[in-house]
Protein backbone atom coordinates (compact mmCIF):
# COMPACT_ATOMS: atom_id res chain seq x y z
CA UNK A 1 0.00 0.00 0.00
CA UNK A 2 2.57 2.35 0.67
CA UNK A 3 4.28 1.55 -2.47
CA UNK A 4 1.21 2.08 -4.23
CA UNK A 5 0.88 5.72 -2.49
CA UNK A 6 4.41 6.98 -2.95
CA UNK A 7 4.33 5.51 -6.75
CA UNK A 8 0.76 7.82 -7.13
CA UNK A 9 2.38 10.84 -5.48
CA UNK A 10 5.39 10.81 -7.82
CA UNK A 11 3.36 10.73 -11.01
CA UNK A 12 1.15 13.68 -9.90
CA UNK A 13 4.06 15.37 -8.83
CA UNK A 14 6.07 14.61 -12.27
CA UNK A 15 2.25 15.98 -14.00
CA UNK A 16 2.02 19.20 -12.07
CA UNK A 17 6.12 19.99 -12.98
CA UNK A 18 5.73 19.11 -16.63
CA UNK A 19 2.43 21.24 -16.85
CA UNK A 20 3.97 24.38 -15.01
CA UNK A 21 7.23 23.32 -17.22
CA UNK A 22 5.19 24.02 -20.20
CA UNK A 23 3.14 26.81 -19.42
CA UNK A 24 6.05 28.79 -17.78
CA UNK A 25 8.16 28.07 -21.68
CA UNK A 26 4.80 28.91 -23.64
CA UNK A 27 5.77 31.64 -25.86
CA UNK A 28 3.60 33.85 -27.97
CA UNK A 29 2.81 33.03 -31.37
CA UNK A 30 4.75 34.96 -34.27
CA UNK A 31 3.03 38.58 -34.75
CA UNK A 32 2.17 38.51 -31.24
CA UNK A 33 5.45 38.80 -29.73
CA UNK A 34 7.55 41.90 -29.88
CA UNK A 35 9.68 41.94 -33.23
CA UNK A 36 7.63 39.40 -34.51
CA UNK A 37 5.81 39.12 -38.12
CA UNK A 38 3.63 36.40 -39.17
CA UNK A 39 1.00 35.95 -42.67
CA UNK A 40 0.13 33.03 -44.80
CA UNK A 41 0.44 32.98 -48.36
CA UNK A 42 -2.28 30.61 -49.42
CA UNK A 43 0.32 27.72 -48.83
CA UNK A 44 1.91 28.04 -46.31
CA UNK A 45 2.69 30.54 -43.33
CA UNK A 46 5.53 32.61 -43.22
CA UNK A 47 7.05 33.77 -39.78
CA UNK A 48 10.23 35.89 -38.77
CA UNK A 49 11.66 38.48 -36.35
CA UNK A 50 12.41 41.74 -37.05
CA UNK A 51 15.95 42.63 -37.15
CA UNK A 52 15.77 45.82 -35.78
CA UNK A 53 13.32 47.92 -34.14
CA UNK A 54 11.03 49.65 -37.14
CA UNK A 55 11.80 52.66 -38.15
CA UNK A 56 9.10 55.45 -37.60
CA UNK A 57 10.95 58.41 -39.79
CA UNK A 58 9.49 61.78 -38.10
CA UNK A 59 10.35 64.20 -40.88
CA UNK A 60 7.80 64.66 -43.16
CA UNK A 61 7.55 63.14 -46.63
CA UNK A 62 7.16 65.60 -49.82
CA UNK A 63 3.84 63.98 -49.79
CA UNK A 64 2.69 64.62 -46.35
CA UNK A 65 3.17 61.21 -44.86
CA UNK A 66 5.99 59.81 -42.57
CA UNK A 67 7.50 56.16 -43.07
CA UNK A 68 7.16 53.78 -41.19
CA UNK A 69 9.73 51.18 -42.45
CA UNK A 70 10.11 47.66 -41.05
CA UNK A 71 12.72 44.72 -42.28
CA UNK A 72 12.39 41.16 -41.08
CA UNK A 73 14.21 37.99 -41.62
CA UNK A 74 12.59 34.16 -41.38
CA UNK A 75 14.51 31.86 -39.41
CA UNK A 76 16.06 29.06 -41.29
CA UNK A 77 15.35 30.10 -44.84
CA UNK A 78 16.79 33.48 -45.03
CA UNK A 79 13.87 35.14 -46.93
CA UNK A 80 13.39 38.93 -45.81
CA UNK A 81 10.17 40.49 -45.26
CA UNK A 82 9.74 44.42 -46.20
CA UNK A 83 6.78 46.58 -45.50
CA UNK A 84 6.40 50.56 -45.62
CA UNK A 85 3.70 52.34 -44.75
CA UNK A 86 3.39 55.88 -45.68
CA UNK A 87 1.68 57.17 -42.25
CA UNK A 88 -1.02 60.05 -42.13
CA UNK A 89 0.10 61.28 -38.56
CA UNK A 90 3.20 60.45 -36.00
CA UNK A 91 0.72 59.26 -33.20
CA UNK A 92 -0.83 56.39 -35.33
CA UNK A 93 -4.50 57.70 -35.50
CA UNK A 94 -5.31 56.91 -38.83
CA UNK A 95 -5.63 52.93 -38.88
CA UNK A 96 -6.17 51.85 -42.39
CA UNK A 97 -3.86 51.90 -45.08
CA UNK A 98 -3.30 50.14 -48.40
CA UNK A 99 -0.58 49.31 -50.70
CA UNK A 100 -1.17 48.51 -54.41
CA UNK A 101 -3.18 51.34 -55.53
CA UNK A 102 -3.36 52.74 -59.14
CA UNK A 103 -2.30 56.22 -59.43
CA UNK A 104 -0.89 56.64 -55.25
CA UNK A 105 1.81 58.67 -54.26
CA UNK A 106 2.27 57.12 -51.06
CA UNK A 107 5.14 54.99 -50.46
CA UNK A 108 3.55 51.92 -49.20
CA UNK A 109 4.53 48.41 -50.10
CA UNK A 110 4.89 44.89 -49.02
CA UNK A 111 7.67 42.79 -50.16
CA UNK A 112 8.84 39.19 -49.33
CA UNK A 113 12.09 38.14 -50.85
CA UNK A 114 14.18 35.04 -51.41
CA UNK A 115 17.33 36.87 -49.55
CA UNK A 116 18.47 40.26 -48.35
CA UNK A 117 20.64 40.59 -51.47
CA UNK A 118 17.70 39.94 -53.60
CA UNK A 119 16.06 41.99 -55.30
CA UNK A 120 13.54 39.30 -56.79
CA UNK A 121 10.44 39.37 -54.57
CA UNK A 122 8.67 36.23 -53.91
CA UNK A 123 5.80 38.50 -53.42
CA UNK A 124 4.76 42.06 -53.65
CA UNK A 125 2.31 44.50 -53.28
CA UNK A 126 3.26 48.00 -54.01
CA UNK A 127 2.01 51.13 -55.64
CA UNK A 128 4.84 51.52 -57.73
CA UNK A 129 3.41 48.13 -59.22
CA UNK A 130 -0.18 48.53 -58.48
CA UNK A 131 -3.04 45.77 -58.65
CA UNK A 132 -2.21 43.83 -56.20
CA UNK A 133 -4.04 45.51 -53.13
CA UNK A 134 -3.17 44.78 -49.82
CA UNK A 135 -5.09 46.38 -46.82
CA UNK A 136 -3.04 47.17 -43.26
CA UNK A 137 -4.85 48.22 -40.33
CA UNK A 138 -3.12 49.69 -37.48
CA UNK A 139 -4.70 47.41 -34.91
CA UNK A 140 -3.14 48.63 -31.47
CA UNK A 141 -1.02 51.15 -30.59
CA UNK A 142 0.64 51.80 -26.97
CA UNK A 143 2.67 55.16 -26.24
CA UNK A 144 4.13 53.97 -23.34
CA UNK A 145 6.03 51.41 -24.83
CA UNK A 146 6.13 52.97 -28.35
CA UNK A 147 4.60 49.63 -29.58
CA UNK A 148 2.92 48.68 -32.66
CA UNK A 149 0.73 45.83 -33.71
CA UNK A 150 -0.37 46.10 -37.44
CA UNK A 151 -2.86 43.11 -39.20
CA UNK A 152 -2.38 42.98 -43.09
CA UNK A 153 -4.55 41.08 -45.69
CA UNK A 154 -5.07 41.17 -49.37
CA UNK A 155 -2.95 40.53 -52.54
CA UNK A 156 0.48 40.13 -53.53
CA UNK A 157 1.68 39.36 -57.07
CA UNK A 158 3.91 36.25 -56.93
CA UNK A 159 7.58 35.55 -59.10
CA UNK A 160 5.12 35.09 -62.01
CA UNK A 161 3.10 38.17 -61.78
CA UNK A 162 0.13 35.92 -61.18
CA UNK A 163 -1.85 37.53 -57.63
CA UNK A 164 -1.43 35.05 -54.53
CA UNK A 165 -3.79 35.39 -51.54
CA UNK A 166 -2.18 37.09 -48.16
CA UNK A 167 -4.12 36.69 -45.32
CA UNK A 168 -3.70 36.58 -41.49
CA UNK A 169 -0.69 38.90 -41.50
CA UNK A 170 0.03 40.37 -38.63
CA UNK A 171 3.12 42.15 -36.43
CA UNK A 172 3.67 43.48 -33.19
CA UNK A 173 6.90 45.66 -32.82
CA UNK A 174 8.70 48.64 -31.15
CA UNK A 175 9.20 51.35 -33.31
CA UNK A 176 12.30 53.79 -32.81
CA UNK A 177 11.21 57.41 -34.04
CA UNK A 178 14.64 59.14 -36.14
Amino acid sequence: MKTFLFVSLAALSVAFTSCMKEAFDYESPFGSKINTWTFTDGVKTQNGHFLVDPVLHTTMEPNNTYTLEMNGMQSGTGYTLNMVISLEDLDFAVRKYQSGIQGSNLYTSFHFSGSATSRDPIFVSSNTDPGAIMNYTISNYNVSDNTVSITFSGEAFDVNGHLVSISNGKMTARIVRK
